[in-house]
């Protein structure tokens, strides 16, 4: 009974058109072109998983000619074109800036795939002050963890950063509550997302839910009887840290 909507990862299509051995010219090409597919067919965000690939160490000043010859690198794909992927990183934020299209980035924790140290979210600040990483709306995905205190720095520090704290619920949700009341006490509560990161079963998105709430829960009682914040401001809090921030971000009805 819930609507859904659908959210483009640009890594797969880099992937794909490395593996087909595209050259530069035409690999630009047709990775523009998918973006504007994408956006043609309503997707209302754009994601990148670039730190499983050459992390978040995005260099703003690489050169085209840079980028033009990465694609002959003969690392395996996954971590093939450093110079090429964070050149498109650059473009996907353009092109999200232009259609106001929030840009997903994986930070922090993940599968055995990924290197921990390259997806610090602080490894993204050099890009965050360019005029392209000044455009867009950027979600910084799975709340950073064990990073969530830097991320929520970024999200009160950087106009246009953002927090999701999906999936650190799922895989460490001892301590949720605590790591939820660190990000709620920095992050401005019109930029932080709840989220489940619930994956191939219904009852993943279930649990993520269940766990996220079970937090909240808990925060709200230190709110009000530790810190003494006003019940007014929790309630908005809630509504916007549950529904009315993604609704807003995303350009969905509410």
């Amino acid at each position: 009974g819930c609507d859904t909507h659908l959210i483009f990862r640009i890594d797969t299509v880099v992937d794909r058109l490395l593996e087909e051995g595209a050259n530069f010219d035409d690999l630009t090409r047709r990775f523009d072109a998918a973006l504007q597919q994408a956006a043609d067919d309503g997707y209302v965000g754009l994601k990148t998983i670039l730190a499983y690939r050459t992390g978040l160490r995005i260099d703003p000043t690489v050169t085209e000619r840079q980028a033009r010859d990465s694609v002959e690198d003969r690392a395996p794909v996954r971590r093939r074109a450093k110079p090429l992927r964070d050149l498109l990183m650059r473009r996907t934020l353009a092109f999200a800036a232009d259609r106001q299209m929030p840009v997903q980035v994986h930070t922090g924790f993940g599968d055995s795939e990924i290197r921990l140290s390259e997806a610090h979210p602080l490894l993204l600040e050099e890009l965050l002050l360019t005029p392209e990483g000044t455009g867009p709306p950027i979600v910084l995905i799975h709340g950073s963890f064990p990073y969530h205190e830097e991320a929520a720095y970024l999200a009160a520090t950087r106009t246009n950063v953002h927090v999701d704290f999906s999936l650190f619920n799922l895989f460490v949700p001892g301590r949720l509550a605590d790591r939820l009341l660190r990000l709620v006490e920095l992050t401005p509560t019109a930029k932080l997302l709840a989220g489940t990161d619930g994956f191939a079963l219904p009852e993943m998105h279930w649990f993520g839910a269940v766990l996220a709430r079970e937090a909240w829960s808990e925060v709200r009682r230190r709110l009000e009887e530790d810190l003494r914040v006003p019940s007014g401001w929790i309630e908005g809090a809630e509504s916007a840290i549950f529904a009315g921030n993604a609704q807003r971000l995303y350009r969905l009805a509410s």
